[in-house]
């Protein structure tokens, strides 16, 4: 008996950790030049306003600036549109939409946790938009895939190469 009730919680432990569903999580949308695959280069976020009327270089070929790598600093990579941090975390839209990093699995009732891809200009993007919004939460912000209050304002994620200095 208790060889079948340990086997069974096994099978079910197991069949949960199969479960890789998330990975098509995807907006449905995608950009038409998006990058979704840098290999191994560590990557890192810089947050600028957004500007809808930003112009796309006409040269297709995507080079990230480089910025020095911090202890404590967010280091993503981005594999088959999938965005993972430093510790293998898988970056993610959640129920409430917010941004973050959790699993894998992503974090229980998630929305997107695929479908991240790079623009020419180095702008990251979910589906087909660049747009995020910077939302103030006491004396920090969190970044979120919508706005979710009269305190967020719409912002853009330039990606750029993190390297040793």
């Amino acid at each position: 008996m208790k060889f079948t009730i340990l086997s069974s919680l096994m099978a079910l432990a197991a069949g949960a950790l199969a479960d890789d569903s998330w990975m098509t999580a995807t907006p449905g949308t995608s950009l038409a030049n998006g990058v979704t695959d840098m290999g191994s280069t560590t990557m890192g976020f810089v947050i600028q306003s957004y500007d809808a009327k930003r112009k796309s270089k006409r040269d297709d070929t995507l080079v990230l600036s480089q910025h020095c790598g911090v202890d404590g600093n967010l280091a993503v990579t981005l594999t088959d549109g999938i965005l993972y941090d430093a510790s293998g975390r898988v970056g993610s839209i959640v129920s409430n939409y917010q941004f973050q990093f959790d699993g894998p699995p992503p974090q229980s009732g998630y929305i997107y946790a695929a479908g991240w891809s790079i623009d020419e200009d180095g702008y990251l993007a979910l589906g087909d938009s660049t747009e995020f919004f910077e939302c103030l939460s006491g004396d920090f912000y969190n970044l979120y895939y919508d706005s979710v209050g009269d305190q967020c304002s719409p912002v853009e994620i330039l990606m750029v190469e993190l390297v040793d200095c």
